[in-house]
């Protein structure tokens, strides 16, 4: 039976004026949903930032669509602990932290000597990530 478009959770929908805006925004929307999606069968792309950007693009261009998302079965309360309090589940922080940690493990192991630079890059990179990560609240 389909979901009927009277959602529990209505969210913030400020969407744009101009109707291009709201056609870019929606487009956006599903081009990260689908980022998001492929993040979710490839272990070294991410699937959270991916679907949080469509949400934030829907807002602005589709209240029919990010209703489907923040209503959504598996992304809806990920969505709505973000908006609500920018709150992260812990088991999310630890996995991006150990697949942070593995890739950039794989970059120091990969990359030739001279270009060691770059992996020190994104290893400071990653630790920011990871930092912000655990200083926010657990959803």
């Amino acid at each position: 039976m389909p979901q009927s478009l009277e959602h529990s959770y209505s969210g913030t929908v400020k969407q744009a004026k101009h109707p291009a805006m709201r056609w870019l925004f929606l487009l956006l929307g599903i081009v990260f949903f689908i980022l998001g999606i492929i993040g979710l069968l490839l272990p070294v792309m991410p699937t959270a930032p991916f679907i949080l950007l469509s949400a934030a693009c829907w807002a602005r261009g589709s209240k029919r669509f990010y209703l489907w998302l923040i209503n959504h079965k598996y992304f809806g309360k990920f969505i709505r602990d973000w908006e609500e309090r920018h709150a992260v589940p812990r088991y999310a922080k630890w996995l991006a932290c150990i697949m942070m940690t593995l890739s950039g493990t794989m970059l120091f192991y990969q990359l030739p000597a001279e270009k060691i630079w770059m992996a020190w890059g994104v290893a400071a990179v990653f630790t920011g990530v990871g930092i912000y990560l655990w200083r926010s609240p657990d959803a």
